[in-house]
């Protein structure tokens, strides 16, 4: 993963990171990051950001399918 470069990045990274973690409290740890990132975005911004994120988790679990 390459690091992201604006609050929009770093919310899907966020978003993407909180459903793979390994443990509860990891998962809790990406979601409190993806609320900050959120609170410098839009609202469709952060919708977008979902979307993508979830469209990235589904591609990913198609591919390793």
């Amino acid at each position: 993963m390459k690091p992201p470069k604006t609050d929009f990045e770093a919310m899907i990274m966020a978003l993407e990171l909180s459903v793979s973690a390994v443990t509860d409290e990891q998962s809790e740890q990406c979601l409190t990051m993806a609320e900050t990132f959120a609170l410098n975005l839009s609202e469709i911004e952060i919708a977008r950001a979902k979307k993508v994120a979830l469209a990235n988790l589904q591609a990913n679990l198609q591919a390793n399918a």
